[in-house]
């Protein structure tokens, strides 16, 4: 998971969103979202978006260093935010940020954040609305997991279907009528 910043007009005005993505490493499958701000509130519900658009949640998710996954840096040892602590525990999954030894998770979870900016918001960025900009990134998204861009990805929509059959299922809560 990680963010980043991207400018995208609304009607005619420029305008700052951030993105959170969330990128399978093994299929490469993409979910990102379109926020206001880059804050705790919008960390949590690009999470839940995340696991209701996918039904599941992971198993273990893997972070950059992002200040709201994480809380302090002392050496080498990072100490989650309370954000993160309680997601943890109410949807049950582990986390790990990415290691600083090894440039190549950090750099994936980074060109994957571009990556999804680029496609998006590269050709068109004039839109009426957040909703229609949202709308204009899902079907990106939708777009980028279903299409196999070179011969390593021939298998993508399979293994797009392996992560998800991967994920640990979740129900939607239901609403009890007053």
């Amino acid at each position: 998971s990680s963010s980043a910043a991207s400018d995208v007009y609304k009607r005619q005005k420029l305008q700052r969103f951030f993105l959170a993505v969330f990128t399978f490493s093994h299929s490469n499958g993409r979910y990102a979202y379109l926020f206001r701000h880059q804050n705790t509130l919008a960390f949590m519900e690009s999470h839940r978006n995340f696991f209701r658009q996918v039904k599941g949640v992971p198993y273990v998710m893997v972070y950059d260093n992002m200040r709201v996954a994480v809380k302090d840096f002392v050496g080498t040892d990072k100490t989650p935010t309370e954000a993160l602590s309680r997601m943890c525990a109410f949807y049950r999954f582990d986390f790990r940020f990415c290691n600083a030894r090894a440039g190549w998770e950090k750099g994936h979870v980074e060109r994957s954040v571009e990556y999804v900016r680029r496609k998006a918001f590269c050709m068109k960025m004039d839109f009426d609305s957040v909703e229609e900009a949202g709308k204009h990134l899902q079907e990106v998204c939708e777009g980028l997991n279903t299409q196999a861009g070179s011969i390593s990805t021939l298998d993508k929509v399979e293994s797009l279907a392996a992560d998800l059959l991967s994920l640990i299922h979740i129900s939607e809560p239901t609403r009890h009528a007053q």
